[in-house]
């Protein structure tokens, strides 16, 4: 994986000073010109990517949560919003748990439910249409497909294959997609879309790594594409000619042997000469997850390559989708003519009033997405709950948490300014309390050390909105001790003074050696360098080393893999190829004994055969430590005290749990 990522680099970066009028950068204005699509006028150039949610009713109908969800997402200034996939037959359309469906008449009423109320909040509404086929994520028969070629996540869980479809059920399911579109017409949806990328059914018979038949749908891309022209023509015979039609598709599933970015741009001249009115273009699929919902280590608008080679082959509007986190990216491409419209998936999960704050000129106050992939999916949707995200709390849960003023104000001392601290001090101010924010070293705690490198860009931009949002709060850059708390006339503390790095554990004798977040500077760090620890922190330090100043870098951790304690699944995903690519070594099973004036001295974690690595540095990255120390000293300082702890200090955790810790818990006081 690690040629394709670099590859991929290469190409946004290569065509990057290619793009038209971009010698002068566009200002964020041009987002917020009308743009039409057919015969619809939208208000902005902002859209709200198809997102599953998990919010509906098991039959698939609407649920309040699902109204107030899209109805959050309309207030928020976006121009058009686009519902999740929904599945339209009950034989094997459906993909996921609780998702929106548009099967059958009953369907309809909770979809104009839907449609009036995200009307009536400003904004447009298209339904995207869908069928799950070899990625139908239940695991549940029947499965089909073009062919009987499993994505080995649903087979090796389910034990389930799919079945090749018949020539029967191929019509059959053109014939749905139609039906699907007239309901959702009749709901008085603005716009129609077919998503036919992302690994989907359509895109298991567009592209030749998944389609193994012999038959008329299969083999030449006159046939593969055969399945995807009849649904346009059904859906084109059944519902009004204004009423635009969107074709959502990946430029390439960036398979070796997938779909080529020549057919795709083929393809879309023979979707606009089919009716089609709009090409919403990403990219990737399931078992290549990092090229479809792309994580921090991949770049920013990943498929620009492709979908400008789609804009300069068709006359229709084209939507850019993926990873277009912050809005100068969002503004270069439209004001570029990259592209017609941005199409927005996480980042308007993380901050639904991303347009209105980029159109106010309020960029700072927006809470950026930081493609974790941990609250929307790894524990949101991949464990069968509703969707989350991590940096917005209320995701899912729309107008339950509002952050009201307090019955009385208090003076409340906050201890640490990590994200749990910074974040607890703003949602204290809201409520009208006066706070004292103490952090004696730089905001940020262990963001700190997380964004050392320039790979953690969408990190740096959450440290940065964090610090934004304490204006106006006293932050004091001295220590807070228990006698200062004491004497300091607070109602309250809240101890957010998250975790401290657990020393090495063996024996050391020698040596250079330095914890992991002490390091500033790396070309301080004499070579070569042996990493003891390869959880998150060691396994980002090796790759900071690596692109600050190239080395010798070896990472060792007794574990049997790399990120072994409860990593997000896109972090696991692609941690080793990012190693590999930066040319670090890598030991597991490998246990550290003792550090030494010649290097660590190792051995089998099963207590095999011993040896020294040689190092010049040794940098420990060995986990951490709640740090209580305060807690114990309060009780004793001032007894009657009250003290709250919250974030890591409380309980292990992520990014996720120390900000919708740090929420909750300042909601309550």
């Amino acid at each position: 994986m690690s040629s394709v990522i670099e590859a991929n680099r290469a190409d946004q970066a290569s065509s990057a000073p290619e793009h038209p009028g971009s010698s002068q950068k566009p200002g964020l204005d041009v987002l917020f010109q009308p743009g039409r699509i057919g015969s619809l006028l939208l208000k902005n150039r902002i859209v709200k990517s198809p997102q599953s949610t998990g919010l509906s009713n098991m039959d698939g109908t609407v649920t309040q949560r699902s109204v107030n969800h899209y109805k959050r997402l309309a207030e928020g200034g976006t121009g058009l919003v686009m519902t999740e996939y929904t599945y339209i037959d009950d034989d094997a359309a459906k993909a996921i748990h609780c998702q929106l469906g548009n099967t059958r008449r009953e369907h309809v009423p909770g979809m104009g439910w839907l449609v009036d109320e995200v009307h009536a909040a400003g904004a447009k509404i298209g339904m995207q249409l869908a069928h799950g086929g070899r990625q139908k994520f239940l695991g549940t028969a029947p499965i089909k497909a073009a062919s009987d070629l499993s994505w080995d996540e649903v087979e090796v869980q389910y034990g389930v294959k799919p079945v090749p479809m018949t020539v029967a059920e191929i019509e059959q399911v053109m014939v749905d997609f139609g039906d699907a579109a007239l309901r959702a017409v009749r709901a008085r949806f603005d716009l129609v879309e077919v998503h036919a990328g992302h690994g989907y059914l359509i895109t298991n018979f567009l592209s030749p790594f998944t389609n193994k038949r012999s038959d008329e749908y299969g083999g030449s891309f006159e046939n593969r594409i055969r399945l995807l022209i009849g649904i346009v023509r059904n859906i084109r015979g059944k519902i009004p000619r204004r009423t635009p039609l969107s074709i959502r598709l990946s430029v390439v599933d960036y398979e070796q042997d997938g779909i080529t970015i020549e057919e795709t741009v083929e393809l879309c001249r023979r979707l606009e000469a089919e009716g089609v009115d709009v090409i919403h273009c990403s990219g990737g699929h399931h078992a290549l997850m990092q090229y479809e919902v792309s994580p921090w280590y991949m770049p920013r608008a990943l498929h620009r390559w492709g979908w400008e080679k789609i804009k300069a082959a068709v006359s229709i509007p084209v939507i850019a989708s993926g990873s277009i986190v912050a809005p100068d990216v969002a503004a270069d491409i439209v004001g570029s003519g990259s592209a017609d419209f941005v199409s927005l998936g996480r980042p308007l999960l993380a901050d639904p009033d991303w347009p209105l704050k980029t159109q106010q000129g309020r960029v700072g106050d927006i809470a950026p997405c930081i493609r974790c992939n941990d609250g929307c999916l790894h524990r949101g949707l991949n464990v069968g709950r509703s969707a989350g995200c991590t940096v917005n709390p209320s995701m899912g849960e729309e107008y339950r948490y509002p952050i009201e003023k307090a019955p009385r104000g208090e003076r409340i001392a906050v201890v640490g300014g990590g994200p749990a601290g910074m974040n607890a001090a703003r949602v204290l101010a809201e409520r009208g309390h006066q706070v004292v924010l103490f952090e004696k070293e730089r905001l940020g705690g262990q963001l700190n050390t997380a964004v050392r490198h320039d790979l953690k860009v969408d990190l740096r931009a959450l440290l940065a909105h964090l610090v934004h949002k304490l204006d106006g709060i006293k932050v004091v850059a001295e220590e807070a001790t228990a006698d200062l708390l004491a004497r300091g006339g607070f109602d309250r503390v809240m101890l957010a003074t998250g975790r401290a790095p657990t020393p090495f554990e063996g024996r050391v004798s020698g040596g250079r050696v330095v914890m992991a977040q002490d390091i500033t500077d790396p070309a301080s760090v004499e070579g070569p360098v042996v990493i003891v620890g390869a959880g998150m922190t060691g396994c980002d330090t090796a790759v900071w080393l690596q692109r600050a100043r190239r080395r010798e870098v070896t990472l060792i951790d007794a574990a049997d893999k790399i990120l072994s304690e409860g990593y997000v699944f896109t972090d696991e995903m692609g941690m080793p190829a990012l190693l590999a690519e930066h040319g670090v070594h890598v030991k597991t099973s490998t246990r550290a004994l003792e550090i030494g004036e010649q290097g660590v001295r190792i051995a089998n974690a099963a207590g095999g055969h011993e040896e020294v690595l040689p190092a010049g540095t040794v940098v420990i990255a060995c986990g951490y430590a709640p740090r209580v120390e305060l807690l114990d000293e309060l009780a004793n300082a001032a007894p009657g005290l009250p003290v709250e702890l919250i974030g890591t200090v409380r309980q292990d955790g992520r990014v996720m749990d120390a900000l919708h810790d740090s929420f909750f818990t300042a909601r309550r006081f």
